[in-house]
């Protein structure tokens, strides 16, 4: 075997013919000797580099933290360079889009954008001009057909139904829905309504502040205006407990008063007092499945875009099970 077969294999590039064990020796020799391809030297020397960016908003909670980490760590796998471009530091979408054509990556992995559609379509025509795939992952909604990229999403909306098509099974039809717009919501609230014949909507949109300041303050205000609540479904997780505070200083029980029910499955939630009903989000399902795709691109895969959407589950627990 002669370096410049090693090279070529270290650099990725897509004629090298040799076997997969081969392959596997290079990669793994390489790191004994803590080589890391320059992705800056490749792209003076070619125009482009072998580095993969994962852009990703700051994770200040648990839930966004989990997925950057499990994607960045499962993105070293593919004996790629990675980047980690954390898209709150950057002033508006133009900005990371121009760092973007700056560095010439291989591929963009963009996490969880909350852009405006015709912002994310121009970012993706643009990369997709100069040569770099771009794969969209857990969005609030999937990209448009048209949009040249692949997308991995999460069915919010169906979670969210789960979920107060539970609360409705418990407690009757004073359900409530505290959360904001985004993610799909409002959406699975009022599909849930219409399908048990139910139109009274109970809605507390939460405002910026903190989760769980913003749902305590929302849900003590929607407390005096409907007394008669029975069930709260939270936007997440952590806003569950700014609802459950509101709920202890009201002096009322959950889950004999009020049923509460969350959205994420923190790890947490499950030795909570009472433990919190919740809906899954499928975050080690998400990751496998980016990986997938994205080897399958790597390998110079031509097929047509990707639209995948996965379905959340209900984990049941006491915070509902007890009516």
């Amino acid at each position: 075997m002669t370096p410049s077969i090693a090279s070529r294999v270290l650099n990725n590039k897509p004629d090298v013919r040799v076997s997969d064990g081969t392959r596997r020796r290079i990669i793994e020799a390489a790191r004994e000797m803590g080589y890391r391809p320059d992705p800056y030297a490749q792209v003076l020397q070619s125009g482009k580099s072998s580095t993969i960016i994962l852009v990703a908003p700051h994770a200040f909670y648990l839930t966004g933290a989990r997925k950057t980490s499990l994607l960045q760590r499962a993105l070293h796998s593919t004996g790629h360079p990675v980047l980690c471009a954390d898209v709150t530091t950057f002033g508006d979408p133009q900005e990371i889009v121009q760092f973007l054509l700056f560095t010439r990556p291989r591929a963009v992995v963009w996490l969880s954008a909350e852009w405006d559609d015709g912002d994310f379509r121009e970012a993706c025509a643009q990369l997709h001009e100069r040569d770099t795939y771009v794969l969209a992952v857990d969005h609030q909604r999937p990209p448009p057909p048209d949009v040249p990229c692949d997308a991995i999403t999460v069915d919010r909306a169906h979670g969210c139904r789960l979920a107060v098509s539970h609360l409705i099974d418990c407690v009757g039809e004073n359900v409530a829905l505290v959360a904001s717009d985004a993610g799909g919501r409002v959406e699975g609230y009022r599909a849930a309504l219409a399908e048990r014949g139910i139109d009274r909507e109970i809605i507390a949109s939460l405002s910026q502040e903190e989760p769980p300041r913003g749902a305590r303050r929302a849900t003590l205000k929607l407390l005096r205006e409907h007394p008669e609540i029975d069930g709260i479904f939270c936007h997440s997780d952590l806003n569950a407990v700014g609802v459950l505070y509101a709920l202890q200083e009201l002096g009322l029980r959950v889950p004999e008063d009020v049923a509460v029910a969350g959205f994420d499955n923190e790890p947490w939630t499950q030795f909570y007092r009472p433990p919190l009903t919740t809906v899954s989000h499928p975050i080690e399902q998400l990751c496998s499945l980016t990986m997938s795709v994205l080897r399958h691109r790597l390998d110079a895969n031509t097929e047509p875009w990707c639209r995948v959407e996965l379905h959340p589950g209900l984990v049941v627990r006491a915070s509902t099970s007890g009516r």
